[in-house]
């Protein structure tokens, strides 16, 4: 299956306001417009996307302006590798997105990818970096197709 991990893009921190309910900044909104594009653009149009039930996973998912049916996983929200690793498998699609957090997300990918990727932005993981690849759900291999993040769009 095609995949992609998304880390969400840019969002607002402030004393006080819950870490689940945090929104995108303006341009976390921006960010994710133009990744929703560039996905489109380069032929990786989800069939599925599992989006973690965080406010600021379901507006880059929004913003991302895709037509793919989503499901929104409370199990996503800050979820280690193995969590969503788990929900890959059980989302078998022709090509999933999956938009969850920081540290899990880049680990997964990292896990998935890191030794097939010279790219120093890879490593860094900065909101909204966006891997894609092909996955082998039978043997957990991963080629990657395209890695960017909104600074290279």
């Amino acid at each position: 299956m095609k995949l992609i991990l998304m880390r969400h893009t840019e969002a607002v921190w402030s004393f006080g306001l819950d870490d689940r309910e945090r929104p995108l900044s303006p341009t976390g909104t921006d960010d994710a417009h133009k990744l929703g594009r560039w996905l489109l653009h380069h032929g990786h149009s989800p069939s599925l996307a599992v989006v973690s039930d965080a406010l600021r996973t379901q507006e880059t998912y929004l913003a991302l302006s895709l037509s793919s049916p989503t499901k929104t996983r409370a199990e996503l929200y800050l979820a280690t590798p193995q969590v969503l690793l788990k929900e890959v498998h059980k989302s078998q699609t022709e090509c999933l997105l999956v938009v969850a957090h920081n540290p899990g997300i880049a680990e997964l990918a990292h896990d998935l990818a890191g030794h097939n990727l010279d790219e120093s932005q890879f490593y860094e993981q900065p909101p909204g970096s966006t891997l894609v690849g092909n996955y082998d759900l039978k043997t957990g291999q991963m080629k990657v197709i395209d890695f960017i993040t909104p600074i290279k769009l």
